[in-house]
């Protein structure tokens, strides 16, 4: 074993370093890239990144804004070729059903039955003129008058006459049914009006310092059943009482849904002594017989409020 060591020392080093040549030949045909670059790597992140910027870069297609009066007038004329057929197969005495049956069947929308008609009617102009024409002499006649008259000069005028009332009765079904769809259309609801717009033009006094009296808060009248206001010019006490279960509502400086009936004035003379029991009850009956002692003419409010207008009481 020694021996084949030093066998082997003893050799060239050319020789025990030799590339073998199947190496070298694929050393030729595929070129060694240097290891410490990546660019396999490289490439590969470098494209993936690329892909990304292009699919953020690549514009969103817009969607096609749709023509509402284009789809309206091809499913007009999709009607009317139904309507058309109808009328054809009538004018003929064939037994089909009725143009407004029709109507009623498919449930024509109230938009296409205007036009339809209009179609009708231009398509009624052919034999309406064909009839006319006979009654026209023949030189007098113009190119269209004459052209009809001949196209229609097979039938009789009671046949003529027939399929013009044909045409007629579709235009009357048509108009029939657009009545019914027009009563259909419900009304649209007014939108109930916030107790802040209500209230928001009111003038009103909020203070008087003479007869010491200060306004409740208006935004408590909407939808009350009583108010109680006092002028403090005119010295006039007034008491409004709701018509119904919705309560008094507010137009601008005016109050409003308040009973004629049982809403009445009365000239205070001595407001110190009548005011503080009134305000100091909310009793319906103590309320009513301080009313009842009020010992003036009394007459019919009028709703309005102005800035001599002190809001005395309000009741739920």
């Amino acid at each position: 074993m020694l021996k084949n060591i030093s066998n082997m020392n003893d050799k060239n080093d050319k020789e025990l370093l030799e590339i073998p040549e199947f190496l070298r030949k694929l050393s030729k045909e595929q070129p060694r890239n240097d290891i410490s670059t990546p660019v396999v790597a490289q490439n590969k992140f470098t494209s993936i990144t690329e892909i990304k910027e292009e699919e953020i870069k690549k514009p969103v297609k817009a969607k096609p804004k749709v023509d509402i009066q284009a789809k309206i007038k091809e499913h007009t004329q999709l009607y009317y070729i139904d309507v058309k057929d109808l009328i054809d197969q009538q004018t003929l005495g064939e037994k089909v059903e009725s143009v407004y049956e029709y109507c009623k069947e498919n449930n024509l929308p109230l938009a296409y039955c205007s036009k339809i008609i209009e179609l009708v009617n231009e398509y009624k102009i052919e034999p309406s003129v064909g009839l006319q024409a006979r009654n026209i002499k023949q030189d007098e006649r113009t190119e269209e008058q004459q052209d009809l008259y001949e196209a229609y000069h097979s039938f009789s005028a009671k046949e003529m006459n027939a399929m013009i009332q044909v045409f007629e009765q579709a235009t009357s079904d048509i108009e029939r049914w657009a009545k019914i769809k027009q009563g259909e259309k419900k009304a649209r609801k007014p939108r109930a009006m916030s107790v802040e717009r209500m209230i928001k033009k009111l003038q009103y006094k909020k203070e008087c310092n003479k007869y010491k009296l200060v306004s409740v808060d208006p935004i408590l009248i909407p939808r009350c059943q009583m108010v109680w206001v006092f002028n403090t010019k005119t010295r006039k006490l007034t008491q409004y009482n709701a018509s119904g279960r919705n309560g008094i509502t507010v137009k601008g400086t005016t109050l409003k849904d308040y009973d004629p009936d049982m809403s009445v004035s009365k000239t205070v003379r001595k407001p110190d002594t009548v005011l503080p029991k009134l305000h100091t009850t909310d009793g319906k009956i103590a309320m009513r017989n301080i009313w009842n002692s009020i010992n003036t003419t009394e007459t019919k409010a009028n709703g309005r409020i102005n800035v001599d207008t002190i809001l005395f009481k309000v009741l739920k």
